[in-house]
């Protein structure tokens, strides 16, 4: 994992991710509403990762992860099911989202841990 990405980079890249595994066209306004973030707050951030080189924005706003920024964004997303898997194993009520926000915050946070299951 890269030593300068902060929890926020890596919040937006997870974002970008999801989104597009739902959709090809990932724009300002998608990672604006699944964040519940303001479009400038969105657009200094997605400036911040094109510089890291981890995406490109194309005309129309259109945004893509590079080849760097879609395996960061790989090993972040399989930690993150990997605890979601862990979370609902464990003896507390939650539900899919709950699962998935907490394992977010957690991947987020501590990015440099391999978060793997045992069987």
């Amino acid at each position: 994992m890269r030593d300068d990405l902060t929890s926020a980079h890596l919040k937006y890249l997870l974002a970008i991710y999801e989104i597009s595994r739902e959709s090809p066209d990932v724009s300002s306004a998608s990672i604006a509403r699944k964040l519940g973030i303001s479009k400038p707050s969105v657009s200094t951030m997605l400036t911040a990762l094109m510089n890291r080189h981890l995406l490109v924005r194309e005309r129309y706003s259109k945004v893509y992860l590079t080849d760097e920024g879609f395996l960061i964004t790989k090993r972040l997303n399989d930690n993150l099911h990997a605890l979601e898997t862990a979370m609902k194993k464990m003896p507390i009520q939650v539900s899919d989202e709950e699962a998935h926000r907490m394992a977010s915050l957690i991947v987020t946070e501590i990015p440099e841990k391999d978060f793997v299951l045992e069987e």
